[in-house]
């Protein structure tokens, strides 16, 4: 019956970091390129804008999936071990959040350090204007190096996050 309700509760916090975490992205991206407007470039049916948004959200979804798992696997110690604390519960869940949002933090660089070694690996190339024209090979290629990127990067991420994440001392989970 545990395995049910925190199966829910994985579903459910999942879900919701989801949505953070694309809605933040999409947004944050819209701040960060204001010149280019991707939402006009949407209207114009630019399918290089899709695409190089999509490797982008794509990536950082990789890339926070990895702090997901840890951080539930704490919480249900927590919840099911033999000290039911609410202080050391909540200390849990809150660095939880922070392990995530540190997770989505370090997508992001990832994601600006795909941007930067596009430029240096096709130095000819002006993204945004080739972008801009619905270039689809270059945005094609781009979201590859965005999505590659953020595989590699992926692994780090979960082992800073399984280090930072305070498991319980050994002996402390009951064996029923």
């Amino acid at each position: 019956m545990h395995q049910i309700f925190f199966g829910i509760i994985e579903f459910l916090v999942s879900v919701l970091i989801s949505f953070v975490l694309i809605f933040g992205s999409y947004r944050l991206f819209l701040a960060v390129t204001r010149k280019f407007d991707e939402e006009k470039q949407f209207k114009r049916k630019n399918l290089s804008v899709g695409i190089v948004l999509g490797g982008a959200i794509l990536g950082e979804a990789l890339i926070v999936k990895q702090a997901i798992f840890p951080v539930m696997s704490v919480i249900q110690i927590y919840v099911l071990g033999q000290e039911k604390n609410l202080g050391n519960f909540l200390e849990v869940l809150g660095l939880s959040i922070g392990y995530v949002l540190l997770s989505g933090f370090l997508a992001l660089l990832g994601i600006l350090f795909s941007f930067w070694l596009f430029n240096k690996m096709t130095p000819g190339i002006d993204q945004y204007e080739e972008i801009q024209d619905n270039n689809t090979a270059v945005a094609v290629f781009m979201a590859v190096v965005i999505i590659a990127t953020c595989l590699l990067i992926s692994s780090g991420v979960e082992g800073l996050t399984r280090a930072l994440i305070p498991f319980p001392e050994v002996g402390t989970i009951p064996l029923r």
